[in-house]
C-alpha cells in the first residue's frame, strides 16, 4: 500500500514547520556503537585525530531536530557543546547565516537554497571522507542533486518529507467535492482549494518555498519550479484567485493544527503531518494524501557547514554531521518526531532501530512505509529546486498576503 490516504500518527516537523523559538544545550542521541560513530581515537583514513573537548558548534535548525537530551549525550561523549537555535522559514535561515555568517557553524538548510547559499560565498565544501556515516543513506531518490552546485556537495541529507493535501471528513462531510475525488472517494486534486464551497475555510501557512510550487501543479504544469513567462503569469493569477479561500495564512505546527481543530478551516495544503496527530488525540481525525494526482511537493533538510564559523572547527562540525547520521540518532529522531529521517524501510524495521524506540506503531505514523513502493511513490515528489527567479516569487507571495483576509 503506497500509504497514499493515511491518518499519520507520527509527529513530523516539516521544513520551516517550527516557529522562531531557540534551544541552547548539548549532545546526541544513544551513543553509537563504534562502526557508527565518527569518535574514536583515530579518524577516517587512519590519521590521529583532532581534539574537539571543549569545542562548542552553534546550529541553526527546525523545531523537533536537535532535541536536548540528543545535545547533551553528545557532549557527554565527545566534549563538543552544541547550541541548537530553531528557525521558523528557510528564508529565516538564509537572511540569519548571511547577516552573522561567522556566528553560525551549521545549517540545516532546505532544497532549493543552495545556490543562494554558495553564491553568497556562505558554505564549505563536503568532505564525505569525514562522514563514514554516510554509508547508511539508502534512500529511493537522489538527494544529492538538491544539495549540489556545479557538481560539488555542500550539504548532507538530514530529513525529508512532503506538503500534503489534508482534510477533516466530518467537516466536508455534504459538500459537493466529487469531481476532485479519485476512484476511492479521496481528495485527490490541489484544484478542490480553490472550490467555491470552501471559500474562507482552506488552510495555508506563510512560507513561499514550500506554499508557492503546488500552485503551478494545479494548473497542470509538470515541473513548478522553472516557470516560463506565460507560465508564471498564470501562476501568480491563480494564486491571487486562492485569497478569498484563506482566512488566515498560519505560522508555524501549532498554529495551523489549531485553526483545523477549531473549525475555522476544513482543508489545508498541510505544513506539518503532525497535525493528524494532534488531532487524533483530540478525538478528530485528518485524512493525509501523500501522492495527489498532479504531484506533491517535497522537501528536504540537509546539514551544511558555514565558512565562516563551521569551517574554522572542522574537526567538531564532521563529528556532530558524523554522529546525526548513526543509525541509532536517525532511529531516534524519527521514533520521537514521526519525520523521515534518513532511514529505508529496511533500516527502519530492524532490531536496533525498534531499540532506539522507533517502534511499528510511530514507524506506521511516517512516510517511511510508502517508500517501499520506490518509483510509485517517488515518482509523485516534486522535491525543492531552485526557481526560476526567488526575488520575482517573494514579491508575488508578499502581494498575495495583501489581499487575505479582506
Amino acid at each position: 500500500m503506497l500509504g497514499v490516504m493515511v491518518l499519520l500518527a507520527g509527529v513530523l516537523a516539516a521544513c520551516g514547520g517550527g516557529g522562531s523559538s531557540s534551544s541552547e544545550s548539548s549532545g546526541t542521541s544513544e551513543p553509537a556503537s563504534s562502526e557508527e560513530s565518527s569518535g574514536g581515537e583515530e579518524a577516517a583514513g587512519g590519521e590521529e585525530e583532532e581534539s574537539t573537548e571543549g569545542e562548542e558548534l552553534n546550529v541553526l535548525t527546525w523545531e523537533t531536530y536537535d532535541e536536548p537530551e540528543y545535545l547533551k549525550e553528545f557532549e557527554a561523549e565527545t566534549g563538543i557543546k552544541v547550541n541548537a537555535t530553531n528557525v521558523g522559514s528557510p528564508a529565516e535561515m538564509f537572511s540569519k547565516v548571511k547577516a552573522n555568517p561567522g556566528q553560525v557553524d551549521i545549517v540545516l538548510a532546505t532544497a532549493g537554497w543552495f545556490p543562494q547559499y554558495v553564491e553568497a560565498g556562505l558554505l564549505e565544501e563536503i568532505d564525505t571522507s569525514k562522514i563514514p556515516n554516510l554509508k547508511n543513506i539508502k534512500l529511493g531518490f537522489p538527494w544529492e542533486e538538491a544539495t549540489s552546485v556545479e557538481g560539488k556537495l555542500y550539504g548532507v541529507l538530514y530529513n525529508w518529507g512532503d506538503q500534503p493535501l489534508a482534510w477533516i471528513p466530518k467537516e466536508v462531510e455534504g459538500l459537493d467535492l466529487s469531481k476532485y475525488e479519485n476512484s476511492k472517494g479521496e481528495l485527490d486534486d490541489w484544484n478542490v482549494l480553490w472550490d467555491p464551497a470552501l471559500k474562507g475555510k482552506v488552510s495555508l501557512f506563510d512560507d513561499p518555498t514550500s506554499v508557492e510550487p503546488m500552485v503551478p501543479l494545479a494548473l497542470g504544469f509538470e515541473e513548478p519550479y522553472n516557470l516560463d513567462e506565460q507560465e508564471f503569469e498564470e501562476f501568480e493569477k491563480k494564486l491571487f484567485e486562492l485569497r478569498p479561500q484563506v482566512k488566515r495564512l498560519t505560522t508555524g505546527f501549532d498554529d495551523q493544527t489549531t485553526q483545523l481543530a477549531s473549525g475555522e478551516a476544513s482543508v489545508a495544503y498541510l505544513n506539518n503531518v503532525a497535525s493528524a496527530t494532534a488531532l487524533k488525540e483530540e478525538g478528530d481525525e485528518l485524512m493525509v494524501n501523500n501522492t495527489v494526482e498532479q504531484g506533491v511537493p517535497a522537501w528536504s533538510d540537509n546539514l551544511a557547514i558555514t565558512k565562516e564559523g563551521g569551517g574554522k572547527k572542522l574537526a567538531a562540525v564532521y563529528k556532530f554531521i558524523d554522529a546525526s547520521l548513526a543509525e541509532k540518532w536517525q532511529a531516534r529522531f524519527i521514533g520521537d518526531s514521526g519525520n523521515s529521517g534518513t532511514l529505508n524501510y529496511e533500516q527502519a524495521t530492524s532490531k536496533e532501530a525498534e531499540q532506539a524506540g522507533l517502534t511499528a506503531e510511530k514507524l506506521e505514523g511516517t512516510l517511511i512505509p510508502a517508500t517501499k513502493a520506490g518509483e510509485a511513490f517517488f515518482s509523485k515528489m516534486k522535491f525543492f529546486k531552485p526557481v526560476e527567479d526567488l526575488e520575482k516569487r517573494l514579491q508575488v507571495w508578499n502581494e498575495f498576503k495583501l489581499g487575505i483576509g479582506g
